[in-house]
């Protein structure tokens, strides 16, 4: 700007100056071709004239129009206002899925940053440096997982189970505190409709596993999942990334829930739960998969079904025909159920030092192996009374 003011005021002095139009550009470090335009500019307008000017095109031929920016605001504003992602590639991603001309996502977010519809985000870790893993075909690996939410007096809990290949949520349960009675409902909720998966990840709370507990042994939730065939997987302690797709899910459903009434009840809630499933499932274009929403995938490819012979050898279910005395014997114990039981059919599952009786699909008791006796003769193992009526 001092270069141009001091063009501006040589082109007032040069009739009484004697410095020549060379000498004043070799001062100045510009072109005589600068120095003539920004005169002639000056001449015309003034110091108004020195003003940078706008180098935009007097016509964009490829500019969005205004009425196709119109349809991104308003996309953008209805997806915050009922509690979905308003961001531009979710935007585009609505948009397109509904058959709406739409320009790129990047230029969605150009339109949405110019009308203050954007925040600035801190830089994140690039998605490179990711070592992603995904579930090669539906069903086989649900991701488990509880979450609190509030309701207008006091808290629920949410329990979910969501397809890792597909995102899609095979189903949804509120209840008061995370159990493995509302877990294992919730899973027969979803193999009522989806069947049932080859293996299901989850972290280490108590209604899942009992493998961090101090007794171990299987809990009531695992021990039925490994009873139809089920294998289970836990993360890591401390390490929540290995169900990250699980807890990402858990930030979008606190948005939508926002966004509404706070239930009053469980019934309530649950009817949220269920209308959001829907809308997840088969309307909501997922990022994840490339835009399209979790029920098309799911639907597109054959589905994995649990492998009994995969399972580990401390997996591995037996089962035994009681005599007419009514007992038999395991490793270091003798299960005694009495006579009214001769004949039955009692299955168990051997963890380490535990074991898991069933009949049926029906938990007895939880024994524990003393590894001290292990190898004991049968007259010198321990004794264990299963006081449970037969059906």
């Amino acid at each position: 700007m001092e270069v141009r003011l001091a063009i501006g005021a040589h082109a007032v002095l040069e009739d009484v100056s004697s410095r020549s139009v060379r000498d004043v550009c070799e001062e100045l470090g510009i072109s005589r071709d600068t120095y003539y335009r920004y005169r002639s500019r000056f001449r015309e307008g003034g110091l108004e004239g020195l003003i940078p000017r706008s180098r935009r095109p007097l016509r964009s031929p490829g500019a969005t129009d205004p009425e196709t920016m119109a349809v991104i605001i308003a996309k953008h504003d209805e997806l915050v206002a009922d509690g979905w992602d308003g961001g531009a590639q979710s935007v585009h991603d609505w948009l397109s899925m509904d058959g709406v001309p739409v320009p790129s996502a990047r230029t969605c977010h150009k339109i949405l940053a110019a009308h203050g519809r954007t925040e600035p985000t801190p830089a994140k870790r690039p998605k490179c440096t990711y070592q992603r893993f995904e579930a090669m075909t539906p069903n086989g690996v649900w991701q488990l997982d509880g979450h609190h939410v509030s309701l207008r007096s006091g808290t629920a809990v949410v329990l979910r189970l969501q397809d890792d290949h597909s995102r899609m949520l095979m189903a949804s349960r509120a209840a008061n505190s995370e159990t493995g009675v509302d877990a294992w409902k919730c899973l027969v909720t979803a193999m009522d409709r989806h069947g049932k998966p080859a293996i299901i990840q989850c972290d280490n709370g108590t209604a899942f596993t009992a493998r961090l507990t101090r007794g171990g042994g299987f809990a009531d939730f695992e021990a039925k999942a490994h009873r139809i065939g089920i294998a289970m997987i836990n993360s890591s302690p401390g390490h929540p990334q290995t169900n990250g797709k699980k807890e990402r899910e858990w930030q979008t459903l606190d948005r939508w829930l926002a966004a509404r009434p706070t239930a009053r009840n469980l019934s309530e809630l649950q009817r949220l739960l269920e209308a959001y499933d829907l809308i997840f499932n088969t309307r909501r274009p997922h990022q994840g998969i490339g835009g399209i929403p979790p029920a098309h995938r799911y639907g597109a490819t054959e589905k994995a079904v649990p492998d009994p012979a995969a399972l580990k050898q401390r997996q591995f279910l037996h089962t035994v025909t009681l005599g007419p005395a009514g007992y038999f014997d395991l490793p270091g114990v003798r299960i005694h159920f009495g006579a009214r039981w001769g004949g039955a059919e009692i299955s168990y599952l051997i963890d380490f030092d535990h074991a898991v009786l069933f009949h049926g699909d029906q938990i007895l008791a939880k024994v524990h192996l003393d590894t001290n006796r292990l190898t004991a003769p049968p007259g010198r193992r321990a004794y264990h009374r299963v006081a449970q009526p037969r059906p």
